[in-house]
């Protein structure tokens, strides 16, 4: 039979245990073991008698008079109740207390397991703190945010978000991302979400068209990032969102002006080539219309033939001169250079 631990052994359990343990009444401490003496700051002998409400914060003192003396005392007992003590020294302590009521030397008291809880408290305010901050950013933002479930619905929207979109927070809600997508942008939206579920990435961005409730099409810049859970998995995805379809508006002029400076440059280019091409002409004719002679037909004939198939060649290549980006010449005469090397640039024209 195995035999139970000796009052000594008891008594050496709790002055032992890493927890304050105290037996009180309502007016004093019975008894204090040795870690809750030492974070009061007094010695065991000091604190026997003493009125426990003193080393009790302003704060918590209507909780603790509830809990010791007041009507629902009996019903409380063993249920936790948070409480602030202070040290000899004005340390605070933030602490949890389970009181049950027992029989000490005799007397009714109450035996207390305290448990401080400082280091907890301040990890709930700094986590508290951090959630309040990320609430402000996130409600203030003047970029677009938002939570998005692993199956592409949307969870939580910021109101620059919901200004972007023209819906209200309600009525995105009741929407998934593919609902407020450009058709051509679904597809890629969709496979990066499956890799982020599948963890093949944590976090992606790309330019995107998103669709107005009006049905306008906005261009935006897209960063979404994965936040798992305890077992590492995607709980949901945070996407921050910025309007750039004015940068890309402007972008696309800026390309388009710059398209044009390119043909304008081009065209002026082959109207000045046409002009040598055409006077090289109509010297040949004049000279065919008044003062050839029968030896000299032939040469004549051939550099009209000449000129007239490197008009044929200039027009075939440069009926659509778009994506013309500047001009090659070819020696003195400043024709222009149908060689292998400008033939090349404009082999996707004319056709």
């Amino acid at each position: 039979m195995v035999k139970g631990p000796t009052i000594a052994d008891l008594r050496t359990m709790i002055e032992s245990a890493p927890e304050a343990i105290i037996v009180y009444t309502p007016e004093k401490f019975l008894y204090v073991n040795r870690f809750a003496a030492e974070r009061l700051g007094a010695s065991q002998a000091s604190l026997v008698g003493h009125p426990i409400m003193a080393f009790v914060h302003p704060e918590s003192v209507p909780a603790v008079v509830e809990r010791i003396s007041g009507p629902s005392a009996a019903s409380l007992s063993g249920v936790p109740l948070d409480v602030r003590f202070v040290a000899r020294d004005g340390t605070p302590i933030i602490a949890e207390i389970v009181s049950v009521p027992i029989v000490f030397k005799g007397r009714r008291a109450i035996l207390g397991l305290i448990r401080d809880i400082s280091r907890r408290a301040e990890a709930e305010r700094a986590l508290r703190e951090s959630e309040e901050k990320f609430g402000n950013a996130f409600r203030h933002s003047p970029h677009g945010m938002a939570f998005v479930s692993t199956e592409g619905r949307w969870l939580k929207a910021n109101r620059a978000l919901c200004e972007m979109l023209g819906y209200s927070e309600e009525e995105l809600l009741q929407l998934g991302i593919a609902d407020v997508t450009h058709p051509d942008d679904i597809a890629t939206d969709l496979e990066q979400l499956r890799r982020l579920v599948a963890r093949e990435i944590s976090s992606y961005d790309r330019i995107k068209r998103y669709r107005h409730k009006d049905g306008r099409h906005i261009w935006v810049s897209l960063a979404v990032s994965a936040i798992h859970d305890a077992a590492g998995l995607p709980a949901y995805f945070i996407g921050q969102m910025q309007d750039v379809t004015l940068q890309k508006e402007m972008q696309e002029r800026s390309l388009e002006a710059q398209r044009l400076a390119g043909v304008a440059e081009t065209a002026t280019a082959i109207a000045h080539e046409m002009n040598n091409v055409l006077t090289v002409l109509v010297m040949n004719a004049e000279l065919l219309a008044q003062n050839a002679t029968a030896e000299e037909v032939p040469g004549i004939a051939s550099e009209i033939l000449s000129a007239s198939n490197r008009i044929a060649a200039i027009v075939h290549r440069l009926r659509d001169a778009s994506g013309l980006k500047s001009v090659d010449y070819l020696g003195d005469n400043k024709m222009l250079d149908l060689s292998a090397s400008t033939t090349k640039r404009l082999s996707g024209l004319g056709k």
